[in-house]
């Protein structure tokens, strides 16, 4: 920070000067000097609203981080070989942090600590900092969205801290069923979580008590993991089954790249012949789950026909598998934003507005694929528009995105089903926000009118509070 200060226009140009020069210098500088020669600097800090500081080398925040209170909204310290965040609590405007990859678990967060007095923050991320325990005291009091994946969590404290959190990521943890029981009690708020490869040998039943629980990842955990397995050997020996290759060099990847993102780079390719998407994954971890949690799932769902199919799968030189591809295909919604938190966002002329019955045939397309995959003890886990691609000349609409998906026992768990469904009501409300409307802001009468009520009126039977009130998916489809 004191390297770019700036000067006044009326100070002579700095010198060259050595470090015990300079120091003698300001040692000698009287105190009134110092403060008019500070004070351009002190007013650009002050009208700093973002702040990058990532891999700086902090083992510490600086002293002078309070020069950013007045106008600092988000922080980023993460790559620090940070120990505590002392001097955090001085910045009472502060509504995003970013601390991924320090080393806060060293001595762990104290309760009561800077953190926790940090009032006005609303997003934070402690991932990958070793933390052992999750600590509400340790925490600010109105966290909306908390990121603690890839930590060594195995225990929960004082979770009612947490309440006001609507986005909770703690995938790849030690948390077992009892601590997500406690944590999903207390956070009345909570819409979507994430516990995926973590020690649950068993699914949280406060999961299906929860009204507002509509995203919940728990793939890798032991319990879906035993059935995973077992339905792959069913899947395998399936007519449809998806083709398993000896290795990499059966299909020829191309160059030219369709996408990337969760560890994964999508380009164009061939497979016997015929124009594939290749998904390549260069890193094991993400947010939702495992890379070969996503791949093994690719290999149980070929046979749906609402799915972006997978074709054919791979594990050597790495894991990858070839998907259909769906030329001019676009995503009907965009990912959520800092603003919406859990539910889709949508960018004009980006993303196109539908007519009601274009809309009720995107939510016919997710619905069959829900019912699909519920029938056979598989869960998304993550319905969204911003999932579902949709090509405009063909009106071909497919859910798309495994990363979260994973298997539970429909006949011990089936209220699994009644918590998805929940995320697809939403996703109604979502479509129905965004739909073209005559210059009078109605849908006209008619087939408009009636497909965006059969839309209004899916989408409260999908959002009661009530589990057991839902509709299931294969009634959805019967009802859309």
């Amino acid at each position: 920070l004191r390297s770019s200060r700036a000067l006044p226009q009326s100070a002579a140009p700095p010198r060259n000067l050595t470090m015990s020069a300079a120091r003698e210098e300001e040692e000698e500088e009287e105190p009134a000097s110092l403060l008019l020669r500070l004070e351009p600097t002190a007013s650009r800090l002050a009208a700093i609203c973002r702040l990058d500081l990532r891999k700086a080398g902090l083992k510490r925040l600086p002293a002078s981080i309070g020069l950013c209170a007045t106008c600092l909204e988000q922080l980023d310290v993460g790559g620090n070989p940070l120990e505590s965040l002392d001097g955090v609590q001085t910045l009472g405007r502060l509504r995003v942090l970013f601390a991924t990859g320090c080393a806060l678990g060293g001595r762990g967060l104290p309760a009561g600590g800077p953190l926790s007095r940090v009032d006005s923050l609303f997003m934070l991320s402690l991932k990958e900092n070793g933390l052992a325990v999750l600590d509400g005291e340790a925490l600010p009091p109105k966290l909306g969205w908390l990121i603690c994946a890839q930590n060594a969590i195995a225990e929960v404290r004082a979770p009612h801290r947490l309440s006001h959190v609507r986005k909770l990521m703690l995938s790849h943890n030690l948390l077992d069923a009892v601590a997500a029981d406690l944590l999903i009690e207390a956070i009345p708020a909570l819409e979507m979580l994430r516990l995926a490869c973590n020690r649950m040998e068993t699914l949280p039943a406060a999961a299906f008590r929860h009204p507002r629980l509509a995203w919940f990842a728990f793939g890798g955990n032991p319990y879906s993991a035993r059935l995973c397995a077992a339905a792959l050997s069913a899947a395998d020996a399936a007519a449809d089954a998806v083709a398993t290759l000896k290795d990499a060099s059966e299909v020829a990847v191309g160059e030219e790249e369709l996408g990337r993102g969760s560890g994964a780079v999508v380009k164009r390719g061939t497979w016997q012949g015929t124009p594939v998407a290749c998904k390549l994954w260069s890193a094991e971890l993400f947010s939702d789950g495992d890379a070969r949690g996503e791949w093994l799932m690719g290999r149980l769902t070929g046979g749906c026909a609402s799915l972006v199919r997978t074709l054919a799968a791979w594990e050597t030189p790495s894991l990858g598998m070839a998907v259909e591809l769906l030329e001019g295909a676009s995503a009907v919604g965009g990912p959520p934003s800092f603003a919406s938190v859990t539910r889709d966002a949508f960018v004009e002329g980006k993303h196109a507005r539908l007519t009601p019955a274009q809309a009720r045939e995107v939510a016919r397309a997710v619905a069959r694929a829900g019912a699909w995959l519920h029938a056979r003890g598989l869960a998304h886990c993550d319905i969204y528009l911003h999932n579902t691609l949709r090509v405009a000349e063909t009106e071909v609409v497919k859910l798309s995105d495994l990363g979260a998906a994973c298997a539970y026992d429909r006949h011990g768990h089936t209220a699994v089903e009644k918590l998805e469904v929940r995320s697809f009501g939403l996703l109604l409300l979502d479509l129905l926000s965004h739909l073209q409307v005559s210059h009078d802001g109605t849908f006209g009468g008619g087939e408009a009118a009636a497909a965006a009520a059969a839309l209004r009126h899916a989408a409260a039977a999908c959002t009661a509070e009530s589990l057991e009130a839902r509709p299931s998916f294969a009634e959805l489809c019967a009802e859309l």
